[in-house]
């Protein structure tokens, strides 16, 4: 199906966004944040631009945005100690004003894509904790929910263990503090999601790469869920790697993808997905 491509920024506060939008819209519209560790990517990136192409070639209006982002944390040594700039809740903000507008007249998706997927999960935190109309539904694609990576006593958990070293545990947590900006803010479920309780939130997809230390934390984050009762569909994409949406060439987008189109048109038709 053929589609459009308008950039526009938002009114207010200029947030830059980009909105692809089907000859024929089928189905709600999707709100989708790309990932980068919370200090990078853009709307050009494969994770954001390909799978909104994607998505709008089968129908759906889908919406990316140009969030601002946390200092780079790459160099070793302390973190950039700079308050401005991305950290939060600056993106944050900026996905709930694009969200807002996009769910002006009818109910909308939200979700992205690793840290994208936290951003989008702590919006609707944010959203039920005020009172404010939530979300259709979540897309959370290879998300990281929680501030440092979770533990699992199960067999699963063990392999997933096995993916993590030293080193790989302590670039996670710098990340999280990079983008929380303050030690507090760690346990904050407004900041990661996984860190409270997420009763209340939409029903949700948890999509996950197979081998990704990250896969810890949406494992459990989809526990969380299923604890509070908010219906929950959790697959894998076997085989793949973390990022794999920024492969649109490789068979992991195609079934990543897929997955993401069959969830959402379930929800829009009134079928409970899984």
């Amino acid at each position: 199906m053929s589609f459009t491509v308008r950039d526009h920024q938002l009114p207010g506060t200029g947030t830059a966004v980009r909105d692809y939008v089907p000859e024929r819209s089928a189905g709600r519209p999707l709100l989708w944040v790309h990932g980068g560790a919370f200090a990078g990517g853009s709307i050009d990136m494969p994770e954001s631009d390909a799978v909104a192409r994607q998505l709008a070639g089968a129908g759906r209006h889908v919406r990316t945005l140009e969030y601002r982002l946390a200092p780079d944390f790459s160099d070793d040594g302390p973190l950039p100690s700079d308050p401005a700039g991305g950290r939060y809740p600056a993106a944050q903000d900026d996905i709930l004003e694009a969200f807002a507008d996009l769910s002006a007249s009818a109910k909308a998706f939200l979700g992205g894509a690793s840290a994208g997927a936290c951003l989008a999960a702590s919006a609707a935190v944010k959203l039920r904790d005020d009172g404010r109309s939530l979300p259709v539904g979540l897309v959370l694609v290879y998300g990281v929910f929680h501030s440092g990576l979770p533990v699992h006593a199960d067999a699963e958990g063990v392999r997933l263990q096995q993916l993590t070293d030293a080193q790989g545990t302590r670039w996670a947590e710098r990340m999280a503090l990079n983008y929380a900006g303050a030690e507090e803010l760690l346990a904050d479920p407004r900041v990661f999601p996984g860190q409270g309780d997420p009763a209340g939130l939409p029903r949700t997809l948890i999509l996950d790469a197979d081998r990704d230390i990250l896969r810890a934390s949406g494992k459990r984050f989809a526990e969380q869920l299923r604890h509070a009762a908010v219906r929950t569909y959790e697959t894998i994409v076997a085989g793949s790697e973390h990022g794999f949406l920024n492969e649109p060439a490789s068979p992991h987008f195609a079934r990543g993808s897929a997955e993401m189109s069959k969830w959402m048109k379930r929800v829009d038709e009134g079928v409970n997905p899984p």
